[in-house]
């Protein structure tokens, strides 16, 4: 049982390590990089590969996924309504317009109660935070690095 275990967890691990080194790579291409860390619940915003500030996020949990991946920021939109959810989505910094799936303003409760609230897959960040992203990034130019899936808090 161990010799399969061990056999299993090589190919895990290597998928991971070739996953995180192609994210690194994203440095060496884009200036800007916001770099969200799902297993954590926190986001950080890079330039020039220095990390400028970093903030608490929320996420989408396994049944409202936020997918890992490497993104470029599409649109950005100060004022955007969804129809789909009827709610406000303030300081919107879209990454995957086929999905709508954006960064942009939103509650993100202290760490002991992150457990029990989720996204619909975007990614939630609050004031002042996300209003100093979305003045940050730039459409065409910023990179959104989704990191891991979320799991238990």
């Amino acid at each position: 049982m161990k010799n399969y275990l061990y056999l299993l967890s090589i190919p895990i691990l290597l998928y991971l390590a070739v996953s995180l080194a192609a994210a690194m790579k994203v440095f060496q291409y884009y200036e800007k990089v916001i770099w969200i860390n799902q297993h954590k619940q926190v986001g950080a915003a890079y330039e020039n590969g220095k990390k400028l500030f970093g903030f608490p996020v929320i996420t989408g949990d396994d049944e409202t996924t936020t997918n890992p991946g490497i993104y470029l920021v599409k649109l950005k939109v100060e004022d955007y309504y969804s129809k789909k959810y009827d709610t406000v989505m303030p300081y919107s910094i879209f990454f995957d317009l086929q999905e709508r799936k954006a960064i942009h303003g939103g509650e993100v409760p202290p760490p002991a109660k992150r457990e029990e609230w989720a996204t619909h897959g975007c990614v939630h960040v609050e004031m002042p935070y996300i209003e100093r992203l979305f003045d940050w990034a730039e459409v065409g130019k910023t990179a959104v690095v989704i990191q891991g899936w979320r799991d238990e808090d």
